[in-house]
């Protein structure tokens, strides 16, 4: 019965899969069609247009209009090009740059339409010839608007056959899927009544069946009528009723004993949650090392616990940590591929130890506290990074449920351990990127301005020997000026140092200040270009990498470019923020290095790394420098 119903099911299946792979093949066609015909409506449409700019360019070339007879003959030639692929077949120009393949027209009276077209169109263009080649306008102009009305005429007779043929194919192509439609539901339908007559009915009382199994009634016997399969499933459920019934009793039984044990086990979880809890809180590798033999002593009831890590090497295990008496623990140190250690560190669970098994111990613990010992592995995937060690000097004290408990608290120490190395090598990270932006700062903020100052003094004492002492006291007044600013300049560094949370500032703002300070300090003249559509939008970490590599572009340009103007262009391009600092100095060869040395470069370059962005220069030797910095949208917000 089963194998019969499976063959119906797959002939329906197969005919429904069928009928819907040729109903999609229709589809396809139409679709295919009602673009094919689309193209030729508008080739056709576009004849008609052609007829009436022809017909206005003879008229404007007869007004002395030259320019007109290049465009009257390209559309002279694309009117004929068109007529004949309509009627015959083949290639036909479409846009400026694309030519179409068009098949030949079979349908009988658009070939009559078209031909009456061509019989116009010949006329016309003896018509348009002579008229291009004669100045007797008076009696050819309207003899050419006459026959350019009848072109229209016809070409629009044209259109609507096409339009109405290709109406015709689309209620043909609905028609088809209309009756795939109906056919489809018909296959439903007969599926519907074979599954229901050959397979719903009897699963439907087994189904009754099921649910008096469900509700635990399982006095009364299951009997359902049916195919030979359908009583054989009968007679399975009657058995495994049967059986329920039999170990319904002595599920009873176990009850109590059963919710005594998870009572207890949870108990066990829960401590270990906690402990689990707080051993991961710690972030100090030493507090963590205390913290998990400290732990593991109290969890497992134990007398001693030790904790040792693998060295760099993989040579020995070293002791770093002991919770319990001092004489408990006799030794620092183990070799890695000591029988003990190797079998501890390559197994996945912890190893029972004590009187009779693992006589040799760990030889870290004295003999009185090996008597009964647990030893698991600290492992991070399939790396080990050291034990845990629990003893007592009572036999037996421990058990397979201990073990269980040591193995996952070694998985929670080990996981807690590489979070604490972690996080002592993210400070490091941490303290060595903040060292190089001080650096940068420095470099870009009060290493310029004290080479500004140097300047500036060496000026005022060439001022001085002279004898031009209004020149130096000017000098002294602009270098005063410069200390002031510096000391606002390291005094906002410090702010931004001790704040955690800078204040978000407009950058087209502060990169306009910094572009105005930078000229009138070297006495350059500026270009501040920006794109009121696409400001950017950055966070004030962006703001400030973003502002102080324009600001060393500028200083570059003025000290070792020798520039006179400076131009800063601030937009987007491509989903990308961009400013752009270019100037007119003497330039360098970029394979070089640069003239101002190499550190300034190299600090902008990780400057534009830091917000995920690229530094982009070009310069030739007396054509100037180019620095484009590039950063994404998302890395700006």
């Amino acid at each position: 019965m089963i194998q019969r119903l499976q063959v119906q099911l797959a002939i329906l299946f197969a005919a429904f899969v069928l009928l819907v792979i040729v109903s999609v093949g229709f589809t396809y066609w139409g679709l295919q069609a009602q673009q094919q015909d689309a193209l030729v409506i508008n080739l056709s449409g576009r004849q008609r247009m052609l007829a009436q700019q022809m017909t206005r360019l003879a008229i404007q070339l007869q007004d002395g209009d030259d320019s007109s007879t290049v465009v009257l003959q390209e559309s002279e030639q694309t009117f004929r090009q068109t007529l004949s692929a309509l009627k015959y077949g083949g290639t036909a120009p479409y846009l400026t740059d694309r030519v179409v393949n068009l098949p030949a027209t079979r349908d009988a009276q658009i070939l009559e339409a078209l031909s009456e077209v061509e019989s116009v169109w010949d006329e016309y263009s003896s018509t348009l010839e002579a008229m291009t080649a004669s100045s007797d306008l008076v009696l050819l102009q309207p003899k050419l608007e006459q026959q350019s009305d009848a072109l229209v005429q016809k070409a629009d007779v044209v259109v609507r056959l096409y339009e109405a043929a290709s109406t015709a194919k689309v209620k043909r192509l609905r028609s088809i899927q209309l009756t795939f439609l109906a056919c489809a539901l018909a296959l439903l339908a007969v599926g519907a009544w074979i599954t229901r007559r050959s397979l719903l009915k009897p699963l439907r009382d087994l189904g009754l069946a099921a649910k008096r199994l469900g509700e635990n009634r399982l006095e009364a016997q299951i009997q359902v009528e049916g195919p030979l399969e359908m009583r054989a499933l009968s007679q399975a459920f009657d058995e495994m009723r049967s059986r329920l019934h039999s170990a319904r009793e002595e599920l009873i039984q176990w009850n109590t004993t059963l919710e005594q044990r998870v009572a207890q086990r949870t108990h066990e979880l829960e401590m270990l949650n906690q402990i689990s809890s707080e051993i991961s809180s710690r972030l100090d590798i030493q507090q963590v090392l205390n913290s998990v033999t400290e732990k593991a002593r109290s969890l497992l009831d134990g007398d001693v616990a030790s904790l040792c890590l693998v060295d760099t090497d993989q040579h020995w295990l070293k002791l770093q940590s002991v919770s319990g008496p001092k004489h408990a623990v006799i030794g620092d140190v183990m070799l890695a591929d000591d029988e003990f250690a190797d079998t501890v560190l390559t197994g996945s669970q912890a190893l029972i130890c004590g009187v009779g098994a693992c006589q040799s111990g760990c030889r870290m613990l004295s003999a009185e506290y090996r008597a009964s010992h647990l030893a698991a592995p600290l492992r991070i995937g399939n790396r080990v990074v050291g034990a845990l060690c629990v003893g007592s000097p009572a036999e037996n004290r421990f058990a397979t449920e201990s073990a269980d408990m040591l193995t996952k608290l070694a998985n929670v120490a080990a996981i807690a351990l590489e979070n604490a190395r972690l996080f002592a090598q993210a400070e490091r990270v941490a303290t060595l990127e903040e060292r190089r932006r001080v650096a940068a700062e420095m470099h870009d903020g009060l290493g310029q301005t004290l080479s500004y100052l140097g300047l500036m003094t060496d000026q005022v004492v060439g001022f001085l020997s002279d004898g031009q002492e209004g020149a130096a006291l000017e000098r002294l007044h602009k270098t005063r000026e410069t200390i002031g600013k510096a000391t606002s300049d390291v005094r906002r560094a410090i702010n931004n140092l001790m704040d955690e949370m800078p204040a978000n500032k407009d950058l087209c703002a502060r990169l306009r200040e910094t572009l105005d300070e930078v000229a009138t300090t070297y006495g350059l003249k500026s270009d501040w270009q920006l794109d009121a559509k696409s400001l950017p939008v950055c966070s004030p970490q962006v703001e400030e990498q973003v502002n102080n590599i324009m600001r060393e572009a500028l200083v570059n340009a003025a000290r070792h470019a020798n520039a006179r103007q400076v131009s800063v262009q601030v937009g987007q391009n491509d989903g990308e923020y961009f400013v752009k600092v270019e100037d007119d100095g003497q330039g360098f060869d970029t394979s070089q290095p640069a003239p101002g040395g190499h550190f300034g470069l190299q600090i902008m370059q990780a400057r534009a790394k830091h917000i995920g962005g690229r530094l982009e220069l070009q310069s030739a030797p007396g054509r100037g420098t180019s620095v484009t910095l590039i950063w994404n949208l998302e890395t700006g917000i």
